[in-house]
């Protein structure tokens, strides 16, 4: 196994280094005279200084540091150190700091090159973009630092607005940018780009610009276009036409595609680490390192990953690895409970000129498809029903009115007693704003009723074969069931799995936006999986957010433990899933809100998921799967489900999808996800929480396969997608849908 990181080394144990008390004044100061030949970082409350040229003045008081017991001071200053390196080494070049990004020089890795009219070449650009990032990792002998390559492309236009006006482009509506360079660096760090707003108008060389504080002036030649694919079309569009433009752009996306193929982007990140151990990284006070070679991975050390079978009763005597096959011979787990839905009674709405099709596809919902392997019996029998009920009313446009007209009418016939809904929508609604959509204003429609939907294109209807499966899947779960569970291990633990999701609600995405409110998403899960519920905050702005989670959790917990008869000095086990942390606040509120249970012997862990992170894994000996719809190979060098590497005793990389459970060949290279327990916790057992996450990425019950995150993630992340869509359409409320929805999967 390989991955993208590569080793730092150091021939010595300690080291000398200049540094003075902090104060922003010195450091400004010291910046302002002494940047080009200096660097300067602050860490703690001392102000560090690494001087860069020979003869360099000493500007500090000279102390000795470790290692192994100052590795952040450590790694500042090799990133420091690393910068001039780079820039000695490339003059002209002006890569950004942290990460340490700069495009690449050679014309073959400019994709636009070749498609472009001569004129137009090194304008336009689609160069390769390689991006180091040095970290370190702390272990249980001595802190290991890397240098971490990625490589991406990026849209480039050499031309400030002032020169796309003279060569005639309009530019009224597009997006803009302004650059600033950070204090004392212009010319030496790659400036930072400000995303200000769409023109207003342009008057002679100026251009007004809506941004967040207002309509505001600026010079033409201070503004440059956005780098989207929209501004790429409409320049390029300007000057070739806008069906050529569209072209030239689509084949620079396709050999995009086939150069972030796994093997390609192995060879090459193998390649920039040849290039970066050939240089000598050093400051002039004899501090040094070298940059290894050697970028194998030994998953030996790492955790061992089970698969695990799956679970089809609550005695758990029915069990199967694969789990279409498995409700095929058990029926689902929910079959075995206390569960009530038998026979659904299902409202559907589709268009006229599709009721032959919609009408055979009911039928095959229902009885199954004879030449279907797993589907051939039907949703009645594959989940043990009793019945399935239709209700049908056929529109006649699809516009929002058709929908909601021929909804409430279905709605008043039967007193809204449906268990579910089939509605029929299409590919063009998601162009539409949300107030003239009609799938969200039917959801908003159905889930105040109570009444969870299933979304349903014609061509699906006419073709369902390849998703009629998942498609009674999905439904099982909105209803309310629970198709399988994982096993867990014996235990006098009580257990709670709660996912912590959040959202943003900013007003667009231009500098100035105020990030006035803030929405919280939990869900709750037993520790075999089974989906308890879920419980939204107030939107309310950031100082409130986290007085509202606490409270909020704590509802919920107090509510469950009464649920699950929880008793004064039980120990409680609860493992908190938590993606994109805001700041620290989700472990404040985590560790004050343990303090509130002192009547039980509560352990917790607090635990982050990410898949933002810079590292990757390859399998150089995997040669894929074939993907025969495509005639090409999948997953090829992609390391197989379950492979994991130990960062730290706190953190593991862990693949969750191998080459078997992609899609396609376009899927590219597949991230591991970075596991890690925040230092506050009390349950720290890794390989524990890894394998819990392992299990939890089976029980996403929208497919039958393994998706890339845990389903505590996967629910809170989908919950807070559908509100934030919901929440601008008249009349919604999500209260009132939530008392009906709450426990069951609506948002799948």
């Amino acid at each position: 196994m390989k991955s993208n990181f590569f080793p730092i080394q150091f021939n010595f144990d300690d080291f000398h280094i200049q540094r003075l008390p902090y104060q922003k004044e010195v450091l400004d100061k010291l910046r302002q005279q002494h940047n080009a030949t200096h660097s300067f970082f602050r860490r703690d409350d001392f102000i560090y200084i690494s001087p860069g040229v020979e003869a360099a003045a000493n500007l500090g008081d000279v102390v000795r540091l470790s290692i192994t017991k100052h590795p952040e001071v450590v790694a500042s200053l090799v990133r420091h150190i690393f910068f001039r390196t780079i820039k000695d080494k490339v003059p002209g070049l002006l890569p950004s700091f942290h990460p340490f990004t700069f495009p690449a020089k050679q014309d073959k890795y400019d994709l636009a090159l070749n498609m472009l009219p001569e004129r137009l070449q090194n304008v336009i650009t689609y160069k390769r973009i390689t991006e180091v990032q040095l970290r370190f990792n702390e272990t249980e002998e001595q802190p290991q630092f890397v240098a971490v390559v990625n490589h991406r492309y990026q849209w480039t236009i050499d031309r400030t607005c002032e020169q796309l006006v003279n060569e005639g482009l309009d530019i009224l509506g597009l997006e803009v940018n302004s650059s600033t360079s950070p204090d004392y660096s212009d010319g030496v760090v790659a400036p930072e780009l400000t995303l200000l707003g769409r023109v207003m108008a342009v008057n002679g060389d100026h251009a007004t610009v809506g941004t967040n504080q207002g309509p505001t002036e600026y010079a033409l030649f201070e503004l440059t276009l956005f780098k989207s694919k929209e501004n790429i079309v409409n320049y390029l569009g300007s000057l070739v036409g806008e069906g050529k433009a569209e072209q030239i752009v689509n084949h620079i996306k396709q050999d995009e595609s086939r150069r972030l193929q796994p093997d390609v982007v192995m060879r090459e990140i193998e390649e920039m680490g040849v290039w970066l151990s050939r240089l000598a990284y050093r400051n002039f006070d004899s501090f040094c390192f070298t940059i290894g070679t050697n970028n194998a991975v030994s998953g030996q050390a790492g955790i061992r990953l089970e698969e695990p079978k799956l679970i089809f009763d609550v005695s758990g005597t029915n069990i199967h690895a694969t789990p279409t096959t498995g409700l095929n011979t058990f029926g689902p787990y929910s079959r075995s409970t206390s569960f009530d839905v038998n026979s659904p009674k299902i409202l559907v709405v589709f268009h006229q000129r599709n009721a032959g099709h919609f009408a055979e596809f009911l039928a095959q919902l229902k009885g199954g498809i004879a030449q279907h392997a797993y589907f051939a019996n039907g949703m009645v029998r594959k989940y043990g029903l009793t019945a399935m009920e239709y209700r049908i009313a056929e529109i006649t446009d699809y516009t929002v009115p058709q929908y909601l007209t021929a909804i409430n009418k279905l709605l008043r016939a039967e007193n809204g007693s449906f268990d579910i809904a089939i509605v029929e929508t299409c590919e063009d609604f998601r162009r539409l704003p949300p107030m003239d959509n009609p799938y969200f204003q039917v959801k908003s429609l159905l889930y105040s009723h109570g009444i969870s939907t299933q979304f349903i294109r014609a061509e699906t209807a006419q073709k369902p074969i390849y998703s009629i499966d998942s498609i009674a899947l999905q439904m099982y779960a909105k209803l309310g069931g629970t198709p399988w569970t994982v096993p867990i291990g014996p235990s006098v633990d009580h257990e709670l799995v709660i996912g912590i999701g959040s959202s943003i609600l900013r007003s667009n995405q231009y500098a100035g936006a105020t990030q006035a409110r803030i929405v919280g998403i939990s869900t709750f899960f037993s520790a075999d999986g089974k989906y308890i519920s879920n419980r939204k905050t107030q939107d309310v702005p950031y100082d409130q957010y986290f007085d509202e989670l606490l409270h909020n959790l704590k509802v919920s917990i107090d509510e469950i433990s009464n649920n699950y008869s929880w008793s004064s000095g039980d120990r409680i086990r609860i493992i908190f899933h938590i993606f994109k942390p805001i700041k620290h606040i989700e472990a404040d509120v985590v560790a004050s809100l343990m303090e509130q249970y002192q009547e039980f012997d509560i352990k917790f862990a607090f635990v982050t998921f990410s898949e933002f992170h810079p590292y990757v894994l390859f399998n150089e000996n995997e040669r894929g799967e074939f993907d025969a719809y495509r005639k090409v190979y999948k997953g090829t060098h992609v390391p197989w489900r379950g492979y994991n590497v130990l960062l730290d005793p706190r953190s593991c990389l862990v693949q969750m999808l191998g080459p078997h459970e992609m899609k396609t060949s376009r899927h590219g290279a597949s991230r591991p996800v970075l596991v890690r327990i925040h230092r506050s916790s009390t349950f720290v057992d890794l390989a524990y929480v890894v394998q819990q996450a392992f299990k939890f990425t089976r029980l996403s019950f929208r497919t039958f396969y393994p998706v890339h995150s845990p389903v505590t993630l996967l629910y809170s992340n989908m919950l807070a997608r559908q509100l934030k869509d919901l929440r601008g359409i008249p009349g919604w409320n999500y209260d009132v849908a939530s008392r009906q929805l709450r426990h069951k999967k609506w948002f799948l």
